[in-house]
C-alpha cells in the first residue's frame, strides 16, 4: 500500500533525516554528521563563517572538530569532490563516485579546456613530491571568478579523474595529494560498476532527505534523472504521496525512525547552502518558503540582505536573519519572522551564530517583522 503523508509529517521526516532537532537521531561528531548527510556543500562566502562550518555547527559538531576539518591536524574523514556542487564527501563514498571519474576520463568535462602538457607536468611533480599546490606552478592570473591558469585546471582535472585527491587545505589553499597518501587502500581498490555506484548514491541521498521526489534524490549528488530513477527502482524503496505535492515521493527505510517526536522548541540558524534548504523548489514544497540568496546581486537590488540564514524552529522555517561579522561584532542587517513566532526565537538564532563566531557584541541595524 502506498503511504500518504501530511506536509507536517514530511517536514518532520526531512528534518530528522538531516540530523536536526531530535536527540534520538542527532549525530555526535564530525564523522557521524558527514556519514548522515553524504555531502556538505562548500562555498567560499564568509560573511559569517564558511557555509560548511555552519552546517556542521548547526548539527552539534564541536567547534574544535570543525576548526580542524580539512587541515593537516584534522581527522581524514572527507575529501573534496563534485557531489552537490563542490562538496566535502565522506571518504567511504570514494568508490561510489568512481563512475563519474570514469565518465570524465572517457568523455571530458564541461569545464575549461585542459592543457595535457600541464597535466603531465602536474602529474610528474605530484609523483615526486606526494603533494602539490597551485603556487608550485606559479599560481594563477586574474581575481575572483576570473582566476585562471593552465595548471589550475590541470590539477582540477587530476582531482576530478582520480589522479589526485584534495583532502586538506591550508588557509583555504587547496593541497593535492597522491590518492594513496590521502585514502585507505581498500577504498582505492574497490571497483564498483556504474550501476552500483548510482544505487549507493541514490540510497545515501534518500536516507539523507528522508522523503523526496526522484528529482530531488537525483539532484543531491547531481545524478542524471534517468540514472536516479533506475537506481531507485532497483533499490525497491517504498513510494508515497505527500499532501499538495504533484509528484510521488520515495521514502527512506530509515524514515520510520523519523516519526520520533521533533523537539518543537529547538532553534537552528541554517546556512543558505544547507542540504535541508539548498534547492528553492524543495524549500517551497516542504516549508512554503522561497528564501533567495541575494549575495550575488548588486547591493541596491537586494530586497533582504547579503547573507540570510533561514531559521528552523522545531520542524518549521519561521523566518530568516541577514548577518555579517565585523571582527568581534555580529551585525544584524535585517530580520523576518512569521506572525505569531515568539521574538525569542530570533534572539536564540542570533545568539547561536554569535557563539559560533566568537563575537562578543551584537549590533542591530534594522528589523522587519513578517
Amino acid at each position: 500500500m502506498t503511504a500518504h503523508l501530511t506536509i507536517a509529517e514530511a517536514r518532520r521526516i526531512a528534518v530528522t533525516a538531516q540530523g536536526l532537532h531530535t536527540a534520538a537521531t542527532a549525530p555526535k561528531g564530525l564523522a557521524e554528521v558527514l556519514d548522515r548527510l553524504g555531502c556538505v556543500q562548500i562555498d567560499s562566502m564568509s560573511a559569517v563563517r564558511r557555509s560548511h562550518e555552519l552546517v556542521l555547527l548547526g548539527r552539534g559538531v564541536p567547534a574544535q572538530q570543525v576548526q580542524r576539518l580539512g587541515t593537516a591536524d584534522g581527522d581524514r574523514v572527507s575529501f573534496e569532490g563534485m557531489a552537490h556542487a563542490l562538496s566535502l564527501v565522506p571518504v567511504d563514498l570514494w568508490p561510489a563516485l568512481g563512475f563519474r571519474r570514469r565518465r570524465i576520463l572517457a568523455h571530458g568535462w564541461r569545464g575549461p579546456a585542459v592543457d595535457q602538457a600541464a597535466v603531465e607536468r602536474a602529474r610528474d611533480l605530484l609523483g615526486r613530491q606526494g603533494q602539490v599546490r597551485l603556487r608550485d606552478f606559479g599560481g594563477s592570473t586574474g581575481t575572483g571568478w576570473e582566476r585562471t591558469s593552465d595548471h589550475r585546471w590541470a590539477l582540477e582535472w587530476l582531482a576530478a579523474t582520480g589522479g589526485a585527491v584534495c583532502a586538506v587545505r591550508e588557509r583555504w589553499e587547496r593541497i593535492y595529494s597522491l590518492p594513496e597518501l590521502a585514502l585507505r587502500r581498500d577504498l582505492l581498490e574497490a571497483d564498483l560498476p556504474d550501476e552500483e555506484c548510482v544505487r549507493v548514491l541514490c540510497r545515501r541521498a534518500a536516507d539523507a532527505l528522508g522523503v523526496a521526489t526522484a528529482k530531488e534524490i537525483a539532484d543531491y549528488f547531481r545524478l542524471r534523472p534517468q540514472e536516479a530513477r533506475a537506481g531507485l527502482e532497483s533499490l525497491g524503496l517504498e513510494q508515497c504521496t505527500v499532501a499538495n505535492w504533484r509528484e510521488p515521493a520515495w521514502l527512506s527505510p530509515a524514515a520510520a525512525a523519523a516519526a520520533l517526536e521533533v523537539d518543537g522548541d529547538a532553534v537552528t540558524p541554517l546556512s543558505p547552502f544547507d542540504s535541508l534548504v539548498w534547492t528553492r523548489e524543495r524549500q517551497q514544497r516542504l516549508f512554503g518558503k522561497d528564501y533567495r540568496l541575494e549575495a550575488y546581486k548588486p547591493a541596491a537590488k537586494r530586497a533582504f540582505g547579503y547573507f540570510a540564514l533561514p531559521i528552523l524552529h522545531g520542524s518549521d522555517l519561521v523566518g530568516r536573519v541577514a548577518l555579517r561579522r565585523a571582527n568581534n561584532t555580529l551585525v544584524v542587517e535585517n530580520t523576518e519572522l512569521d506572525p505569531g513566532t515568539p521574538p525569542a526565537v530570533l534572539d536564540r538564532a542570533v545568539s547561536a551564530v554569535a557563539e559560533w563566531t566568537s563575537c562578543d557584541t551584537v549590533v542591530s541595524e534594522r528589523t522587519v517583522h513578517g
